[in-house]
């Protein structure tokens, strides 16, 4: 007796940082949009200004940082785009 078991994958979403809601809940309006998924170096808005997490090395240089950003201009959640991203577009 075989029994045909079949999987339905939701589709994937970008999953939210958990630091997200408590480091940028003030920031983030209520009626922006979500454009995190695919890096950019400048918002749909047109800003190509925003505030992210980030923390400095010893050598007083940026050494790490959060992928998920809020668009200084509208709000909007976005994914920031990182140099891995640059080498993959060239």
């Amino acid at each position: 007796m075989l029994i045909n078991l079949e999987f339905k994958r939701k589709p994937k979403r970008p999953r939210l940082n958990p630091m997200i809601p408590a480091l940028f809940g003030a920031l983030v309006r209520r009626d922006a949009s979500d454009y995190r998924g695919m890096p950019s170096l400048v918002c749909p808005c047109g800003c190509n200004t925003y505030i992210a997490c980030i923390s400095f090395g010893e050598d007083r240089n940026v050494s790490a940082y959060l992928i998920d950003g809020v668009c200084a201009s509208c709000g909007s959640l976005a994914t920031l785009p990182t140099p891995i991203d640059y080498e993959e577009e060239q």
